[in-house]
């Protein structure tokens, strides 16, 4: 299936522009094993996602220390 394709090289590259475009598209499933396999790369899209938000909270904390440091 050509979404799951997509969805498969979306993960592999951490773009998660493309990961949440393919997701808000999801098709229906009518094969269990497609539907698990979607399932399977939802959950890695998940983890990229989360691991991206916790880099940039790092980010963001090292901006206010900067700038805190930098107003003194």
């Amino acid at each position: 299936m050509q979404w799951t394709n997509n969805l498969k090289i979306a993960v592999i590259e951490n773009d998660i522009l493309t990961i949440g475009v393919l997701i808000k598209d999801m098709p229906a499933f009518e094969d269990i094993n497609d539907a698990q396999e979607a399932l399977a790369l939802i959950k890695e899209a998940i983890k990229i996602a989360d691991d991206e938000k916790t880099k940039m909270v790092e980010i963001m904390k090292k901006m206010k220390q900067t700038k805190s440091f930098l107003e003194n």
